[in-house]
């Protein structure tokens, strides 16, 4: 099973610092099928946007802690984090 850190340093790996890009973190939670999903995304000015699944966590434990998750992803990260 995944955890956070291990999601935590799978993003600092993808977190590039290019200039003029954005970089977001966004956690979505599929509550028909129980999951959620975290995506790392990022764009450039004026390009399209690029998504990669970082991981799918079981919603029926990590539910209630989602505000936690996104708290600590942004703290150590830097990034911005959409719930």
């Amino acid at each position: 099973m995944t955890t956070i850190d291990d999601i935590i340093l799978e993003i600092e790996q993808l977190f590039t610092k290019k200039p003029n890009t954005i970089y977001e973190v966004k956690l979505v939670d599929q509550i028909y099928s129980g999951q959620i999903n975290i995506y790392f995304q990022y764009y450039k000015i004026g390009y399209a946007t690029t998504v990669q699944q970082i991981s799918r966590l079981d919603g029926e434990i990590y539910r209630e802690k989602l505000p936690e998750i996104a708290q600590k992803i942004r703290h150590v990260t830097g990034l911005t984090v959409i719930l």
